[in-house]
């Protein structure tokens, strides 16, 4: 990327001085962190503190300021249950612009405190409140509950994605494989490298979830093809199970679905 981002900030905090509307522009993400720091493909994080955010995420003009748009759209943030706008500039520079409420800086949702934990930087807006302590809370053990809620969820949504192959609906198929299932399996992952960073989403996944799960997701995902489709199904259940059990026996839960049931009946949908 040859953008020059320290120029790119400071036209940013610029132009926030002029907006009476803007109360705070804060950097984050790998441009202001130490830790996996940004590298050359990397975007700039910026999070805008507004009276209207409607005004910036329905109308794109203001982007211009900083230079021509190639792309532009919106989208939920990654954490907080927010909206961003993102765009990338035909130098090359990617941006997101997460547009809160200024409200928001004084009432910063848990999992985006995590966020800022790992480093942020207030371009414009020195005296607004960033909601006090900013240190993620460590999650704790999954509960029966929870492991019994995600497992449920699996394995149902394993036959489920059977039934849909056996009717022909391969594309719907290789969506819950690919999607709905893996979603499932970090789940399990999480917990399995609980006392890791685990970071949010994939985020890195590859380095907290273990070589065992890295190698082993390679065939849990299908192409567009109903016999491959119902193998990777098969290996998605295989790793899923392992995980169910190491997740159980780490933190003294029980595994309480049918897995020999559900197996035998998923090999009925896939003869």
């Amino acid at each position: 990327m040859e953008a020059d981002v320290p120029a790119f900030l400071a036209e940013v905090a610029a132009w926030a001085g002029e907006q009476p509307d803007v109360r705070a522009v804060v950097l984050l993400g790998s441009q202001a962190r130490t830790e996996s720091p940004a590298d050359e493909a990397s975007d700039v994080d910026l999070s805008l503190f507004v009276d209207v955010p409607e005004r910036y995420l329905r109308d794109d003009g203001w982007l211009r300021r900083f230079g021509e748009p190639l792309l532009t759209f919106v989208e939920p943030t990654a954490v907080g249950g927010f909206e961003e706008r993102r765009v990338l500039y035909r130098d090359g520079l990617e941006a997101d612009f997460a547009v809160l409420p200024a409200a928001a800086a004084e009432a910063i949702p848990p999992e985006a405190r995590g966020v800022l934990a790992r480093g942020f930087r207030v371009l414009y807006g020195e005296a607004i409140e960033m909601g006090g302590e900013t240190s993620p809370a460590e999650p704790g053990p999954p509960t029966q509950a929870q492991l019994d809620q995600v497992a449920n969820d699996f394995w149902y949504h394993l036959l489920w994605a059977a039934k849909k192959l056996w009717r022909g609906e391969v594309l719907v198929a290789k969506q819950a494989c690919d999607c709905w299932l893996e979603w499932r399996l970090v789940e399990l992952a999480r917990w399995r490298a609980q006392g890791t960073d685990t970071w949010h989403g994939l985020r890195f996944f590859e380095r907290w979830a273990g070589d065992d799960v890295v190698e082993a997701l390679g065939p849990t995902f299908a192409s567009y093809d109903s016999q491959d489709i119902g193998r990777a199904l098969c290996a998605t259940g295989e790793l899923f199970g392992k995980l169910e059990d190491d997740v159980a026996s780490r933190f003294g839960l029980a595994v309480s679905v049918d897995r020999e049931e559900v197996l035998r009946r998923l090999d009925e949908l896939l003869v």
